[in-house]
Parts: C-alpha cells; sequence; structure tokens
C-alpha cells in the first residue's frame, strides 16, 4: 500500500536533516513541499537543533544561509517555544522522551495535526507503544517503504 504525504504535518528536526542530506526521505520532503502537499511545521527549539547541527557539517554561515531559504520559501511555519512550555512540560513529566521531542509532540498536540519524525528511535516507540500520543505520529522511513 502507498503511503501519500498530505496537509499539515509538524516536522521534528530528524525530518530537516533528511531534508538538508538528499536522501530518499528528504527528496520525498522536498518533492511533497514544492508541489504542495504538506505544509511544514516546527518548533523554534527544531531550528535550534538544526542549525547546530547543519553547522557542524557545512559550517555557521552556510547552514544560517540554507534555514533562512527554507523560512522564505513559505512551505515552513515556525512556532514560538513559550506558547509551547506548559504542554512540553506535561509530556516530558510523563515520558521518557528528549525535550527537543517534547516540545515537537506539543504542537503537534496544540494545532491538532500529525508529527513525523525521520526514523523509530526506541525511546519514542516504546513510548507510543506504552501509551499513543493525542494525534498521529508517522515516521518518514515507513513512507520510503511503502514507496517501494
Amino acid at each position: 500500500m502507498k503511503r501519500e504525504l498530505r496537509g499539515d504535518i509538524v516536522f521534528d528536526t530528524s525530518v530537516f536533516v533528511e531534508f538538508f542530506s538528499g536522501s530518499r526521505g528528504g527528496e520525498l520532503v522536498y518533492r511533497s513541499l514544492k508541489e504542495g502537499e504538506i505544509f511544514a511545521l516546527t518548533t523554534e527549539l527544531n531550528v535550534f537543533e538544526l542549525l547546530y547541527l547543519l553547522c557542524r557539517k557545512v559550517g555557521r554561515e552556510k547552514s544560517k544561509d540554507l534555514i533562512a531559504k527554507l523560512k522564505d520559501s513559505g512551505c515552513l511555519e515556525v512556532f514560538e517555544v513559550s506558547r509551547l512550555v506548559e504542554r512540553a512540560a506535561a509530556i516530558k513529566c510523563e515520558r521518557a522522551i528528549s525535550l527537543v521531542d517534547c516540545f515537537t509532540l506539543a504542537l503537534g498536540e496544540e494545532i491538532e495535526v500529525p508529527v513525523m519524525f525521520a526514523v523509530k528511535e526506541r525511546e519514542l516507540m516504546r513510548e507510543i507503544e506504552r501509551k499513543p500520543f493525542k494525534i498521529p505520529v508517522i515516521f518518514l522511513e515507513d513512507l520510503i517503504k511503502s514507496q517501494i
């Protein structure tokens, strides 16, 4: 069964890393954004994380330029973390996942849209199996497999 990307989706930092790496998953995301099939949403904390991850690979100025171009493309909306603090703290209180993941999921819950992660990390999968999140959590790796 072929799965398709449609609508608004909250992106975890890992999805942006795939996007900028040019991987198969990154290409799928790029095409979906370019064709207007999806619209990316994320938090300031995800942008911070992406900025330092890209900085390590391509340098500070290039990473700033890449992120600026993405923001200017009209394919991305970045949300302030201040509006998500209480919701993210509640998630962190209940679950053993990273702080950035808590904010990513809090945004998804706040605006009621699916959240996408690139891969099924052990900690996140353990928490999903223990108690599903209030919003759909999708994985880029599953979407790639369904394209084959």
